[in-house]
C-alpha cells in the first residue's frame, strides 16, 4: 500500500467516526430538549454525558460573551453585600444566565431518567443534588455534599440495566 491509499483510508475512517460522533451528540442534545418536562422513561449514559458536555460548552461560550460586562460590574461593585447582589443580577440577566435557565430543567429531567436507567428512583436526585445544596456551609455538611456529588457522578457513570420497572433500555431503540 502506498502513502496515498493509507492517507485516504484514514480520512474516510475519521470522517465516518466524526460524523457518527456528531450525530449522537446532536441526537442527545435534541432528545434532552424534546423531553424537557419528561420525568418518566430512561436515558443512556451517552445521552447524559453528551448533554453535560453541551451545557459546559454553552456556559463557556455565553460566559465569554458576558465577561466584559462582568469585569465592569465587579470593578464597580466593591466588596459589600450590595455589590454581590449586583454581580448576581448581572449574571442572571446576561447570556450566561439565560443559558443556565434554558438548560436547568432538562438537566434535572435527564438526570432523573438516567437514574431510572440504573434502576434508581428519581428521588435519589433530591437526596444527592438538592438536599446537599441546601445544607449549611460548615465543614461536616460540606464533606457530605462532596460525597453526595461523587456518588451522583458514580451513578451517572454506571451501565444501565437491561430491563427494569422504568421501561426498556434506551440502547434497544
Amino acid at each position: 500500500m502506498n502513502f496515498l491509499t493509507i492517507f485516504i483510508s484514514t480520512i474516510v475512517y475519521c470522517y465516518r467516526f466524526i460524523r457518527f460522533a456528531f450525530a449522537t451528540f446532536f441526537d442527545a442534545v435534541t432528545s434532552a430538549f424534546i423531553n424537557y418536562f419528561s420525568f418518566s422513561g430512561r436515558a443512556s449514559r451517552s445521552q447524559f454525558w453528551y448533554f453535560f458536555l453541551f451545557c459546559i460548552l454553552l456556559y463557556l461560550f455565553t460566559l465569554s460573551l458576558s465577561i466584559e460586562g462582568l469585569e465592569e460590574v465587579i470593578s464597580d461593585a466593591g466588596s459589600s453585600q450590595e455589590g454581590s447582589r449586583e454581580i448576581l443580577t448581572y449574571l442572571v440577566t446576561s447570556w450566561f444566565g439565560l443559558s443556565v435557565m434554558i438548560t436547568f430543567i432538562p438537566q434535572i429531567t435527564l438526570s432523573i431518567r438516567r437514574l431510572h436507567d440504573i434502576g434508581k428512583s428519581g428521588w435519589w436526585y433530591v437526596g444527592l443534588q438538592i438536599v446537599p445544596s441546601l445544607m449549611p456551609n460548615i465543614f461536616p455538611f460540606q464533606f457530605i455534599a462532596i460525597m453526595a456529588l461523587f456518588v451522583f457522578i458514580y451513578f451517572m457513570a454506571l451501565e444501565g440495566e437491561e430491563g427494569n420497572e422504568y421501561g426498556p433500555s434506551p440502547l434497544d431503540s
